[in-house]
Protein backbone atom coordinates (compact mmCIF):
# COMPACT_ATOMS: atom_id res chain seq x y z
CA UNK A 1 0.00 0.00 0.00
CA UNK A 2 1.22 3.47 -0.92
CA UNK A 3 0.30 6.66 0.88
CA UNK A 4 0.25 9.27 -1.86
CA UNK A 5 -0.70 12.93 -1.86
CA UNK A 6 -3.23 13.51 -4.64
CA UNK A 7 -1.67 14.89 -7.82
CA UNK A 8 -2.65 18.49 -8.46
CA UNK A 9 -4.51 19.55 -11.58
CA UNK A 10 -6.07 17.67 -14.43
CA UNK A 11 -4.54 14.46 -15.70
CA UNK A 12 -2.25 14.78 -18.72
CA UNK A 13 -3.28 13.58 -22.14
CA UNK A 14 -2.44 9.87 -22.46
CA UNK A 15 -2.17 8.17 -25.85
CA UNK A 16 -2.04 4.52 -26.74
CA UNK A 17 -2.20 1.59 -26.43
CA UNK A 18 0.79 1.15 -28.71
CA UNK A 19 2.78 3.11 -27.98
CA UNK A 20 1.32 4.10 -24.61
CA UNK A 21 2.57 7.32 -23.09
CA UNK A 22 2.03 10.87 -21.91
CA UNK A 23 1.34 13.58 -24.48
CA UNK A 24 0.98 16.71 -22.34
CA UNK A 25 2.34 18.19 -19.09
CA UNK A 26 5.76 16.79 -20.00
CA UNK A 27 8.25 16.50 -17.17
CA UNK A 28 11.22 18.89 -17.37
CA UNK A 29 14.27 17.02 -18.67
CA UNK A 30 16.32 17.77 -15.54
CA UNK A 31 13.65 16.06 -13.39
CA UNK A 32 13.53 13.11 -15.79
CA UNK A 33 17.28 12.76 -15.49
CA UNK A 34 17.23 13.03 -11.69
CA UNK A 35 14.61 10.27 -11.57
CA UNK A 36 16.64 8.13 -13.97
CA UNK A 37 19.81 8.55 -11.90
CA UNK A 38 17.96 7.39 -8.80
CA UNK A 39 16.38 4.45 -10.63
CA UNK A 40 19.63 3.16 -12.08
CA UNK A 41 21.40 3.45 -8.71
CA UNK A 42 19.09 0.94 -7.01
CA UNK A 43 20.97 -2.15 -5.77
CA UNK A 44 21.55 -4.92 -8.35
CA UNK A 45 19.74 -3.01 -11.12
CA UNK A 46 21.26 -2.96 -14.58
CA UNK A 47 20.29 -1.04 -17.70
CA UNK A 48 19.65 -2.61 -21.07
CA UNK A 49 17.53 -1.96 -24.15
CA UNK A 50 13.85 -2.29 -23.35
CA UNK A 51 12.07 -5.47 -24.38
CA UNK A 52 8.61 -3.87 -24.48
CA UNK A 53 8.75 -0.12 -25.10
CA UNK A 54 9.57 2.39 -27.81
CA UNK A 55 13.09 2.93 -29.14
CA UNK A 56 15.19 5.12 -26.83
CA UNK A 57 13.19 4.18 -23.73
CA UNK A 58 15.63 3.38 -20.92
CA UNK A 59 14.88 0.12 -19.15
CA UNK A 60 15.82 -1.38 -15.81
CA UNK A 61 16.36 -5.07 -15.14
CA UNK A 62 17.29 -7.35 -12.27
CA UNK A 63 19.72 -10.21 -12.92
CA UNK A 64 18.51 -13.78 -12.71
CA UNK A 65 18.84 -15.04 -9.15
CA UNK A 66 18.41 -11.59 -7.58
CA UNK A 67 15.15 -11.11 -5.73
CA UNK A 68 12.10 -13.26 -5.41
CA UNK A 69 9.33 -11.14 -6.89
CA UNK A 70 6.52 -12.93 -8.74
CA UNK A 71 6.50 -13.26 -12.52
CA UNK A 72 3.92 -10.44 -12.62
CA UNK A 73 6.56 -8.07 -11.21
CA UNK A 74 8.33 -8.11 -14.58
CA UNK A 75 7.19 -6.74 -17.92
CA UNK A 76 9.21 -9.16 -20.04
CA UNK A 77 12.25 -11.12 -19.08
CA UNK A 78 13.67 -9.37 -16.01
CA UNK A 79 12.59 -5.84 -17.05
CA UNK A 80 10.57 -4.25 -14.24
CA UNK A 81 10.43 -0.66 -15.41
CA UNK A 82 11.36 1.82 -18.08
CA UNK A 83 11.28 5.57 -18.60
CA UNK A 84 10.16 6.94 -21.94
CA UNK A 85 12.20 9.34 -24.10
CA UNK A 86 12.43 13.02 -23.12
CA UNK A 87 9.54 14.12 -25.36
CA UNK A 88 7.24 11.97 -23.16
CA UNK A 89 8.87 11.61 -19.73
CA UNK A 90 6.41 9.13 -18.27
CA UNK A 91 7.36 5.65 -17.16
CA UNK A 92 5.90 2.16 -16.99
CA UNK A 93 6.41 0.09 -13.85
CA UNK A 94 4.93 -3.06 -12.42
CA UNK A 95 3.10 -2.77 -9.12
CA UNK A 96 1.05 -5.02 -6.88
CA UNK A 97 -2.68 -4.47 -7.48
CA UNK A 98 -3.21 -2.53 -4.22
CA UNK A 99 -0.32 -0.18 -4.98
CA UNK A 100 -1.53 0.41 -8.53
CA UNK A 101 -4.98 1.20 -7.16
CA UNK A 102 -3.38 3.80 -4.85
CA UNK A 103 -1.49 5.37 -7.78
CA UNK A 104 -4.62 5.61 -9.92
CA UNK A 105 -6.83 6.86 -7.09
CA UNK A 106 -4.37 9.64 -6.22
CA UNK A 107 -4.14 10.65 -9.91
CA UNK A 108 -0.49 9.71 -10.51
CA UNK A 109 -1.08 7.30 -13.39
CA UNK A 110 -3.27 4.86 -15.26
CA UNK A 111 -3.33 1.15 -16.00
CA UNK A 112 -2.01 0.18 -19.43
CA UNK A 113 -4.93 -0.72 -21.72
CA UNK A 114 -3.27 -3.97 -22.92
CA UNK A 115 -0.31 -4.88 -20.70
CA UNK A 116 -0.35 -5.47 -16.95
CA UNK A 117 1.71 -2.38 -16.07
CA UNK A 118 1.10 1.09 -14.69
CA UNK A 119 1.84 4.26 -16.62
CA UNK A 120 3.15 6.79 -14.08
CA UNK A 121 3.08 10.43 -15.12
CA UNK A 122 6.43 12.20 -15.25
CA UNK A 123 7.12 14.63 -12.39
CA UNK A 124 6.54 18.34 -13.10
CA UNK A 125 8.16 19.67 -9.90
CA UNK A 126 10.73 18.65 -7.30
CA UNK A 127 7.89 17.70 -4.93
CA UNK A 128 6.29 15.51 -7.60
CA UNK A 129 9.68 13.88 -8.19
CA UNK A 130 9.61 12.62 -4.61
CA UNK A 131 6.16 11.09 -5.10
CA UNK A 132 7.10 9.42 -8.38
CA UNK A 133 10.29 8.16 -6.74
CA UNK A 134 8.22 6.53 -3.99
CA UNK A 135 6.17 4.75 -6.67
CA UNK A 136 9.34 3.55 -8.42
CA UNK A 137 10.68 2.24 -5.10
CA UNK A 138 7.43 0.31 -4.56
CA UNK A 139 7.88 -1.28 -8.00
CA UNK A 140 11.48 -2.17 -7.21
CA UNK A 141 10.46 -3.76 -3.90
CA UNK A 142 7.81 -5.78 -5.77
CA UNK A 143 10.41 -7.03 -8.25
CA UNK A 144 12.93 -8.05 -5.59
CA UNK A 145 10.26 -9.64 -3.42
CA UNK A 146 10.52 -7.22 -0.49
CA UNK A 147 7.60 -5.68 1.37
Amino acid sequence: MLTLTPREGAAPYVFGPAPHGQGSQISPIMLQEELWERMRALPHVYMAPTLVSVPHARALFLPEGIGSGPAEAFQRGREWGHIHPHHDGSLHVTLPKEAEDDVIEAGWGVHHPVQDVTLVYGPRTAAELETVWSIVQASYRYAIGAK
